[in-house]
């Protein structure tokens, strides 16, 4: 009789151990899936300022992403009889007037200098269609549509040049590997490899255990198109034609190690013009 009591017992404390674990897997994941919809899912901020603000003839104007056409948003500030053109880029979380509307001074300065600007909201971003962004893979085909776009405004590529931030200067490294049209960079505070940088960052954004990470970006992957494995412009860079590309980078960055601008320029090699 005590046996069977006994055995009754251990079957109960083995099936509420099973349903233990199970409930853990469950948040594990589950916990793991929010993430990875938060960390896709940008948020989208009021434009910041305007150029009108610095007395700036500007147009709004609208194109598709190539491939998948998102319809994306942006301003076009023309410069007097000028042939050349700057494509203002921002970065994750942003829009084309920056965080707090600190491009628009850098787009005047360009126009002042001769350089027509387009100055653009990824998708998810500003006031650009979307509701996710792929931390640089999908964000490619809005830097493409960005040269067709003015393409179609009859500037030649070799014309057409990229002031880029961020997750930007990393999307915009990235399509120059695969787009010759895209090939003079300004790249400012980019990351080398995404999944070097979320290794660092996501424990401290999401403030999970570094555990939590491989299903993150799993989940990030198969559910939401965003492979953080191949968002890593160090690898691509030495293809670039020498004197391309320009790196900036504050030395006390502490979201995107400046270690990563030094990885990046020794990847490019003889494309570097310059390393600020």
């Amino acid at each position: 009789m005590h046996s069977g009591i006994a055995n009754v017992w251990r079957e109960r404390w083995r099936l509420i151990g099973f349903a233990a674990v199970a409930a853990a897997l469950i948040a594990y994941l589950g916990i793991s899936l929010v993430v990875a919809d938060s960390v896709t899912r940008p948020y989208r901020r009021a434009l910041a300022s305007s150029p009108a603000v610095f007395g700036l003839d500007y147009e709004d104007v609208t194109f598709p992403s190539t491939g998948d056409a998102v319809p994306l948003s942006g301003w076009f500030l023309p410069a007097a009889g000028s042939d050349h053109v700057v494509v203002i880029v921002h970065g994750r979380n942003s829009s084309r007037t920056g965080d707090s509307g600190e491009l628009v001074p850098h787009a005047a300065a360009l126009v002042e200098r001769g350089y027509n600007v387009l100055a653009v909201d990824f998708r998810g971003h500003g006031e650009s269609g979307g509701l996710r962004y792929t931390l640089g893979t999908a964000e490619q085909r809005d830097v493409l549509g960005a040269v067709a776009y003015l393409e179609e405004r009859g500037f030649a590529p070799a014309r057409i040049g990229f002031w880029a931030h961020s997750m930007g200067a990393a999307t915009v490294l990235l399509t120059a590997a695969t787009s010759p049209a895209v090939h003079t960079v300004v790249a400012d505070s980019s990351f080398a490899r995404l999944d070097d940088l979320l290794a660092e960052q996501l424990p401290r954004t999401s403030g999970l255990p570094g555990f939590f990470n491989p299903p993150i970006l799993f989940f990030a992957r198969v559910v939401f198109d965003s492979d953080a494995s191949i968002v890593n412009p160090e690898d691509v860079v030495a293809g670039m034609p020498r004197d391309s590309l320009f790196i900036i980078h504050a030395e006390g960055d502490r979201l995107i190690p400046v270690d990563h601008a030094h990885r990046i320029a020794a990847a490019a090699g003889p494309a570097v013009h310059d390393l600020w």
